[in-house]
């Protein structure tokens, strides 16, 4: 774990690999830990995966309110510590949060990679599964995957982190929709890879045409037998998918 300051905001970073630089933002759950994925496109890139203002033990910033802002954050982000141009990967909340940089001007991209992004469509209404376990066996279809997950349980500390991130999720991303996210999708340049797991039962699969459709210059891959978290569930089928993809535009 390193720090680095933006715009007076002291800001936890996980670090590793080499090669072309990788910008990697998190969902709603905050900084995971360096996981398969990350090991495996750390063989080839350099990873850079920041912890959001607000999240987990990242301060909050006054200036931040809402997903847009938090964009402007990481357009500053990219200029002031001199990552970019770099490739831009997100993952879920992280996913529209990357799609909303890609649509500001003047942002330093190779490439933008979204994982069952957030925002193009109002969330699906429902109650929140009863329990914290019902929960983590939403996010996958591989249910040997949530309970690896669930065997390893969560100290106070955590919990409490864990609010923290949900907290900042909601009050940042309001409704997760922005209705003016579509038309501006159309503007951006950079080459984008769209994945999606066809099992999401928490952002539906059949959005991914519209982002599809939406972005100019993309391609789409669809896993199958895979839920919310394709990189998590699937870390080697999604690291090749990933690396074919960004050897085209490194």
């Amino acid at each position: 774990m390193t720090e680095l300051t933006v715009r007076g905001i002291r800001t936890r970073m996980l670090r590793g690999g080499a090669g072309p630089r990788v910008l990697f933002l998190h969902g709603a759950a905050g900084l995971s830990g360096w996981s398969e994925f990350f090991q495996l496109l750390a063989s080839r890139y350099e990873i850079w995966f920041p912890e959001h203002p607000g999240f987990g033990l990242t301060e909050e910033s006054s200036a931040i309110t809402n997903i847009t802002e938090l964009a402007g954050y990481y357009r500053h982000f990219i200029e002031g510590t001199g990552v970019g141009p770099c490739h831009v990967i997100g993952s879920s909340f992280g996913g529209w949060l990357a799609a909303e940089l890609a649509t500001l001007e003047d942002v330093a991209l190779r490439s933008l990679t979204l994982i069952g992004p957030a925002g193009l469509r109002a969330r699906v209404a429902g109650a929140r599964p009863a329990t914290e376990e019902a929960f983590v066996r939403k996010l996958y279809y591989d249910q040997t995957v949530a309970d690896r997950v669930l065997a390893t349980p969560m100290d106070e500390e955590q919990r409490r982190l864990q609010t923290v991130n949900r907290n900042a999720a909601a009050r940042l991303g309001g409704s997760f929709h922005n209705p003016d996210l579509e038309p501006a999708l159309t503007t951006i340049n950079a080459p984008a890879l769209v994945l999606w797991g066809d099992q999401d039962q928490l952002v539906p699969a059949d959005q991914a045409p519209l982002w599809h459709g939406c972005l100019r210059r993309s391609e789409l891959t669809v896993f199958a037998n895979c839920g919310h978290l394709p990189h998590f569930e699937q870390p080697a089928t999604v690291d090749r998918r990933i690396q074919d993809f960004l050897a085209m535009h490194s």
